[in-house]
């Protein structure tokens, strides 16, 4: 620590933290009916006094005041909570979304084992694709000419709405998702007989 020199004439040297005062000579100003050793304190401590104001003071550590390490502290943890969260929504909907895929890709594939087959009928089946998904097929058949049907007209062929529906389990909630497509078979040569 470096120390700092005041003089003063008149006044014997001391010495106050990092600042050595010393006095030569006469008291400076010094009124006649105070005494010498009375005006010598007053005139240390002034010097002290416009010392420490004058920025001059001995250096102080570096460091944080309590409530300064508190209120830190107090915001890191709001900011690490909230950035907790976001981790956990993110994991969420990552895993949601994966569902929603293996979801979809099953009903394509049930969808795509319906409309192979060669003949189809108006209907609904359930089932299951493991422990978790279950699908229902449902299967409309659906009149392409208008409303008012003109007896000798006969269709070729017949169009089917197929819908898949893929149910799971995720968590709390039961979600689902579903599939369709239209198909068209030809119409039997005995069916159009009849």
């Amino acid at each position: 620590m470096e120390r700092q020199n005041l003089t003063c004439k008149g006044f014997r040297s001391k010495t106050f933290g990092s600042v050595s005062l010393s006095f030569d000579g006469p008291l400076p100003g010094k009124p006649s009916n105070i005494p010498d050793r009375l005006f010598r304190l007053l005139w240390t401590r002034f010097l002290l006094l416009r010392h420490s104001l004058s920025g001059e003071r001995r250096k102080v550590r570096g460091g944080f005041t309590l409530i300064e390490v508190v209120v830190a502290l107090a915001i890191l943890s709001v900011g690490l909570t909230v950035v907790i969260e976001l981790f956990a929504g993110g994991l969420r909907l990552a895993r949601v979304s994966e569902e929603y895929t293996k979801a979809v890709n099953y009903g394509r594939i049930k969808l795509e084992e319906i409309a192979v087959k060669p003949k189809i009928e108006e209907g609904s089946e359930e089932g299951k694709f493991d422990e978790t998904f279950h699908w229902q097929v449902g299967v409309k058949k659906v009149d392409v000419l208008p409303i008012e049907k003109k007896p000798d007209l006969k269709v070729p062929v017949d169009l089917f709405q197929i819908q898949v529906k893929v149910i799971w389990k995720s968590g709390s909630k039961e979600r689902s998702t579903s599939v369709e497509t239209y198909k068209t078979f030809r119409v039997e040569e005995d069916e159009k007989e009849s």
